[in-house]
């Protein structure tokens, strides 16, 4: 009986893992990187200084106040997020319907900087929740691919509990090919096997809903929209209000009240302005805030306690967010989801491996071993095509931020049609050879062409240019040990 349950939990260990893993593996790493979204906007626009102190002066608030009037005469809802210690710039922005743009702003003298249109890091942040889809279908998907994973942990704790001590001590990194991939598979998995699974429960959770359309069992009286979902549907035409009265006291007697001491959001209506709380302030993604009347700037009302429902809901939010986190726990946040990207390309190749001698000439085994190599070397091709596209398009090009995302997906595509095509005429190692190359060349060449094209920014923020073209050298060195590796004989 139990040797039963574990020959059906393997079957669907292998599938459901294997079906979901093509995209879950690009999901974990779109939510790594979505970690450091902030740093990876910097890191795109080297114009903004990320020098300057995060002090905040009533010019710079009354020069944010006109930019918002400006955007309201568009018939777009702009909000104002101030200055941090995470990023110490005044930022005006609105939603194009996929990403938040707009300009940044001195926090001291308001001036505009003359920044590079991007889409930066928020790119990676919707790609990771919606897959670029939107509610219908991204959302959908990703969160029923949220369910996947957590029935894949739980039919491969069943699968290799007995072996699992065993495995774990004995791993084998320059053994036999199959073993040494099963081993960093359950390495993987069982290390970083709390986060996972806590990742995978809350993220589905958030968004639960949109599997199980019905009316809210609780819902808040204050609901205001996280911050990455603030705005009004595209295409909507907003009244504009008059403008804003002086910010400055605003903003010093609700951080009094919110007991916020900076990054808040500021919200602008026709009629009211709109102070909430900083994410960064706790690990409840709260949406406390204090409303004053955009006429006259008179205290309207003031919302800083949350049902306990609601509460634990904030709890589940910022807590997979991690807006709060101080950096080192940022940076542990961004290891483990590096593992979670790990476990899932490890087993998309080790499902193939078992598979290749049985039915490695069979059509739908080469279609497989095509998706997998698009996802496993085609998504981090593409993704570093991204910040590559970033310093080669004009600084001044018009809809550069669209010619970003749609470079990404064009490499993305060009990888797909070139693994499907070498894998269908039997040559899928060659294809794993050359991408793998170029892969490698893309990473470790990216450093040098973020020093050519910034030397006018050598003092601005240096450990974000640092830290970014690292990861993308360790990108292209990894890549280049793995072609090394395929080109050695199996053992």
């Amino acid at each position: 009986m139990r040797e039963t349950l574990r020959v059906h939990m393997g079957w669907l260990h292998s599938w459901v893992g294997f079906l979901a893993g093509l995209l879950l593996a690009c999901i974990f790493a779109s939510g790594t990187l979505a970690v450091f979204d902030t740093e990876i906007t910097q890191w795109m626009q080297p114009e903004v200084s990320l020098t300057q102190g995060a002090s905040l002066t009533p010019t710079a608030l009354q020069a944010a106040a006109q930019a918002i009037e400006a955007e309201e005469e568009k018939g777009l809802s702009a909000f104002l997020t101030l200055p941090s210690q995470r990023d110490p710039v005044l930022r005006v922005l609105h939603y194009d319907g996929y990403e938040f743009v707009g300009t940044a702003l001195n926090s001291e003298t308001g001036a505009v900087f003359p920044a590079r249109e991007t889409a930066g890091g928020q790119f990676f942040y919707n790609f990771h929740f919606s897959l670029r889809g939107g509610n219908q279908p991204g959302v959908q998907i990703v969160t029923f691919l949220g369910l996947c994973l957590l029935v894949a942990i739980g039919s491969g704790l069943v699968i290799h509990i007995k072996a699992l001590w065993p495995d774990l001590i004995l791993f084998r990194p320059f053994g036999a090919r199959p073993r040494a991939w099963v081993d960093a598979h359950l390495i993987a998995g069982v290390l970083f096997l709390p986060f996972i699974a806590f990742m995978g429960y809350t993220g589905t959770a958030i968004h639960a809903r949109v599997l199980l359309p019905a009316k809210p069992f609780f819902r808040s009286h204050t609901a205001a929209p996280h911050k990455k979902e603030k705005t009004a549907p595209k295409g909507r035409v907003l009244q504009a209000g008059p403008l804003p009265p002086p910010l400055a006291p605003l903003i010093a007697q609700a951080r009094d009240i919110l007991r916020s001491p900076d990054g808040n959001l500021i919200l602008f209506t026709p009629d009211e302005v709109h102070i909430f709380k900083s994410d960064a302030f706790g690990p409840f993604l709260t949406r406390d805030h204090v409303d004053f009347s955009r006429k006259d700037g008179h205290l309207l009302r003031s919302v800083t306690q949350s049902p306990p429902a609601v509460a634990t809901m904030q709890l589940v939010r910022g807590l997979h967010y991690a807006r709060y986190a101080p950096l080192p726990l940022r940076w542990l946040y961004f290891l483990s989801g590096l593992a979670a990207t790990a476990l899932a390309a490890s087993g998309l190749v080790v499902f193939l491996m078992k598979r290749r001698r049985s039915s490695g000439e069979q059509f739908f085994f080469r279609v497989a071993e095509a998706l997998t190599m698009t996802t496993v070397v085609g998504f981090p091709a593409a993704t570093l095509g991204v910040f590559w596209a970033n310093r080669c398009l004009p600084t001044a090009l018009s809809g550069r931020a669209m010619m970003e995302i749609d470079l990404f997906f064009i490499v993305w595509g060009l990888c797909a049609a070139h693994a499907l095509l070498l894998s269908l005429t039997r040559h899928g190692a060659s294809g794993w050879r050359q991408q793998l190359g170029v892969l490698a060349g893309a990473g470790c060449g990216l450093p040098v062409l973020d020093l050519a094209s910034r030397s006018h920014a050598w003092g601005q923020g240096a450990s974000v240019f640092m830290a970014a073209d690292a990861l993308a050298f360790l990108t292209g060195l990894i890549a280049l040990c793995a072609l090394l590796k395929l080109r050695e004989p199996a053992a």
